[in-house]
């Protein structure tokens, strides 16, 4: 598998601190990253700190990011990093976080390619992470990372956000939400992340927040992307 470089910076506010982390990602796998000085897990490094902000680079290709509790499994955060040359000037702000000794901080990066990634977030649990290989000027589904479920296969939850990141220099034109025959039942543009960082960070090609989308058995999610 390749590699490539993948640092970030966990911080919070007042005086909470913050870390420097990094390590050598491998694509299309999760990567524990410890801290750069010190090689310190997240839970020892910062452990009773609360966290409000994970900025996190990397080198090419495109990069998500998860802090991991590994005894409940749970991801406790989620977001996606940004270019080297991309790091917006505010970072990448969360919902504060506590830090307990088992968490951790995961990276999965992909190389340059066609495979474009989603956030999906369902009221009451965690963000699950979705993938899919969607040709140029085509469209294509979205399905879990771990075992290539479709989006129905989590009925009767709700969806509450969805943040989508395409690999470097790539268009996102909409993503839609389908029911089983194929009706619309959720559509919104996206775009092109920023190169060069800016207010908002080159972090997402994709952001849709505050939703209750029920989701029924056959329900898939698609993007469609640029030529």
């Amino acid at each position: 598998m390749s590699t490539q470089a993948f640092v970030a910076s966990v911080t919070g506010s007042g005086n909470q601190g913050g870390r420097l982390f990094s390590g050598t990602a491998t694509d299309d796998a999760f990567t524990s990253i410890n801290t750069t000085t010190g090689s310190a897990e997240l839970g020892f490094a910062m452990k009773g700190k609360t966290i409000s902000n994970v900025t996190a680079n990397y080198a090419a290709g495109s990069c998500a990011w998860v802090i991991k509790n590994r005894v409940t499994q749970s991801y406790d955060r989620v977001g996606f990093g940004s270019l080297m040359a991309a790091t917006g000037v505010y970072g990448y702000k969360i919902q504060p976080l506590t830090i307990v000794q088992d968490h951790v901080l995961r990276s999965f990066t992909m190389a340059a390619g066609t495979t474009y990634m989603a956030w999906v977030k369902m009221r009451g649990r965690p963000a699950e992470l979705f993938t899919g290989t969607i040709a140029n000027g085509a469209q294509g589904e979205l399905t879990t990372q771990t075992d290539s479920s479709s989006l129905g296969s989590f009925a009767d939850q709700a969806i509450e956000w969805i943040k989508v990141q395409g690999p470097d220099g790539k268009v996102v034109n909409a993503l839609q939400i389908y029911d089983a025959n194929g009706g619309e039942v959720y559509g919104q543009f996206g775009g092109e992340r920023e190169v060069l960082g800016g207010a908002s960070g080159g972090n997402v090609n994709l952001c849709v927040e505050g939703l209750a989308i029920p989701i029924m058995r056959g329900m898939t999610v698609k993007l469609t992307v640029q030529a």
